[in-house]
């Protein structure tokens, strides 16, 4: 069933179909990263959340490693989702006050370079499974530039509701960039599954399908394909919301 809302909590974007684009969905900012030391870049994330600051954040960090990168060389990525735009605001302010962030911030200059960051919303989604419960999430991110952003969203809107969408297996997403840095495109659509190989065999029934013609044929004209990325969910660290 598809429930079209405005808004729709952080935490309640689970086990349903959720199609909406009069407000995002959620926000995020991701930070591109070449790790020399993958086992420290954890243990030093994990150290942050365990701390004041880190307990009191709003937000969800997603650690993932890359698969497949394109353009770009670095070897994992942090996406940081907030609920709301408040959130970002309470985020930013605990940190920049915070004596555990600098500490964090230190710790990993030693072990990683970064290499791009940008800030996105969420304005689509179709979700079959709590991402928190998916079981080894590989993604597929198609990354595009888009002309006409209400044409583009209402074609996407349709190939969603079709049968080969609603067989997928896993969680979809559309997103829009807010600020990009130096990563191409203003849209991206993100393909997640429970193993490479579902993932993979899935995107291609879709990726063959007469809606998914259609629907290349109804953006041929306003979207440009940038660049096609994979990578594997390595941690995420949940908000304490208690």
């Amino acid at each position: 069933m598809k429930l079209l809302v405005k808004f729709v909590s952080f935490f309640t974007l689970l086990g349903l179909s959720i199609t909406t684009y009069a407000a995002p969905l959620f926000y995020g900012q991701g930070y591109g990263f070449v790790v020399s030391d993958p086992a420290a870049f954890v243990s030093a994330m994990d150290k942050y959340r365990a701390s004041e600051a880190g307990q009191q954040s709003p937000a969800m960090p997603v650690l993932v490693q890359n698969m497949v990168n394109g353009d770009y060389t670095s070897t994992h990525q942090v996406s940081v989702f907030y609920p709301s735009t408040d959130a970002i605001d309470q985020s930013f302010a605990i940190n920049a006050r915070s004596k555990d962030w600098a500490a964090f911030q230190k710790s990993i200059r030693r072990i990683a370079a970064p290499e791009w960051e940008n800030m996105f919303a969420i304005l689509m989604a179709k979700v079959k499974k709590d991402p928190s419960k998916m079981t080894n999430p590989v993604s597929i991110v198609y990354s595009m530039s888009v002309k006409d952003p209400a044409e583009y969203v209402a074609a996407f809107g349709k190939l969603l509701e079709s049968n080969e969408i609603k067989a997928f297996p896993g969680n979809i997403y559309l997103g829009q960039s807010i600020a990009s840095g130096n990563v191409k495109g203003t849209h991206f659509v993100t393909f997640v599954a429970e193993s490479t190989g579902a993932l993979v065999s899935s995107v291609m029934a879709v990726q063959t399908s007469a809606a998914m013609a259609d629907y290349l044929s109804a953006v041929g004209d306003i979207r440009t394909l940038e660049a096609t990325n994979m990578f594997r969910e390595v941690k995420r660290w949940a908000p304490d919301t208690n």
